[in-house]
């Protein structure tokens, strides 16, 4: 400002341009010359700097921030959309270490730290759910996709009627543990082949009765179908993963009715561990039907999903980090309470079935000592508390030594073999002629 007073001052005393300092001159110009090339001025009168990146364009570190949500996003859809596998848990940390990363990169500079930490602590645990993996080499569950999907009452089922193949291969050699069809029939049940009409005796149940690991002529109801001579009409009314809890949903709600037109019998094969199932512990079960306890009484409550602390242990319990190192230190199972819910979730199916379909409800149970003296019982009192409810039942243990050179379970598994399943048909069948004699 002061240079242009000076120049001016020297027009007005029409000094010659040549005067003025010519150092003074060249900074003026340059100036000038500055200003020209930042601004222009545009036809409104605003002036606009043409280093200025138009609005439409982003700068290169907003598009790579921007293509790393993108692929942030894609890599959760496809997790989210993967077949169950005990990889999924891993495949979960992961993610969430990728996204605790990114978010380190594109916060400010106050949150980076926290950031950095949290990525820390997740990869921390995205190793050891590799590590706990590769220890306890889960078998590879390979199965023809649509065999389980979602159902309203139970919570899944067989999704349609058809022949579904199931794999099962050694975690840590990649052997084949088995390898078999699933056939299910019209009503979404697993086939049975025996009389198609007539009086009829139901199998409810998990995996066991299901025949999980066994072709179709080697489950527990086809056993029975055929040691009884094909005339009854049988029905395998079981599924992996269901528990007490579908036994007497589907007596609450009526929805075999169709098919029990002549009941004759109702067979629950069980264990004490499915206690877990009955309280919504296991990790599997968070679409089951989920009962409380309300003046002694199992009362249906909504779906284990809907109470959050069960959702929340199903989650920690899902990670092969619970089961390698928590577990073996704080113990599991079913507690007492837990145990009370199972009992009487059973005695209250064998009511039902009595009071709406007129049969009795026969109970084969796997004794499992062990496993109920962590919560303060035994078997014996378990069995009796069942007998006590009106219950029919049998102790289902089998002794290896009766079945030299066979096999009572699936080598690398623990299902059952067609061996059990039959061994358990003779007792069934038994078990019905004695009540057909008692009645005469």
């Amino acid at each position: 400002m002061q240079n242009l007073q000076l120049l001016c001052a020297a027009g007005r005393r029409g000094t010659a341009v040549s005067e003025v300092d010519s150092l003074m001159l060249a900074r003026l110009r340059g100036i000038a010359g500055a200003m020209m090339v930042l601004s222009r001025e545009t036809t409104t009168g605003e002036a606009r700097d043409r280093r200025v990146r138009p609005r439409y364009l982003l700068w290169p570190g907003t598009i790579a921030k921007i293509i790393g949500l993108l692929i942030l996003l894609a890599a959760g859809l496809i997790v989210h959309g993967l077949p169950w596998s005990h990889w999924d848990g891993f495949y979960e940390l992961a993610l969430g270490f990728a996204a605790a990363v990114f978010a380190a990169v594109v916060v400010g500079r106050g949150l980076r730290h926290a950031f950095i930490v949290v990525a820390s602590v997740v990869l921390c645990l995205v190793v050891a759910e590799a590590y706990a993996l590769v220890v306890s080499a889960p078998a590879i569950e390979i199965r023809t996709p649509g065999f389980s999907l979602p159902h309203p009452v139970l919570g899944w089922g067989p999704g349609h009627p058809g022949v579904f193949h199931d794999r099962s291969l050694d975690g840590k050699t990649g052997s084949v543990i088995y390898d078999v069809d699933y056939t299910i029939d019209q009503y979404r049940n697993r086939q049975v082949i025996s009389a198609p009409t007539g009086t009829s005796v139901a199998f409810f149940g998990d995996s066991m009765t299901f025949g999980q690991g066994v072709p179709d002529a080697e489950t527990l109801p086809q056993a029975f179908a055929d040691a009884t001579g094909y005339r009854l009409h049988v029905l395998n009314l079981a599924f992996p993963g269901y528990g007490p809890q579908q036994f007497l949903r589907a007596l609450e709600t009526d929805m075999f009715r169709d098919l029990l037109t002549e009941p004759h019998l109702f067979v629950f094969l069980t264990a004490p561990w499915h206690a877990e199932r009955s309280a919504c512990m296991s990790n599997f079960v968070l679409r089951a039907p989920r009962y409380v306890m309300v003046e002694r009484q199992p009362a249906h409550k909504d779906k284990c999903i809907d109470h959050w602390p069960m959702r929340l242990r199903s989650w920690l319990t899902r990670f092969a980090i619970y089961s390698v190192f928590f577990e073996p230190v704080f113990g599991g199972g079913a507690g007492p309470a837990d145990m009370d819910l199972y009992v009487a979730v059973l005695i209250r199916a064998g009511q039902l079935a009595r009071e709406r379909y007129g049969v009795p409800t026969l109970i084969l149970y796997q004794p499992y000592d062990a496993y109920v003296r962590r919560a303060g019982l035994t078997d014996q009192q378990i069995l009796q508390r069942l007998r006590d409810g009106g219950l029919l039942v049998i102790n289902a243990g089998l002794d290896p030594n009766d079945f030299p050179g066979q096999h009572l379970k699936i080598p690398g598994d623990g299902h059952p073999t067609g061996v059990a399943n039959r061994a358990w048909a003779v007792l069934v069948r038994d078990a019905l002629a004695a009540l057909a004699a008692r009645a005469h």
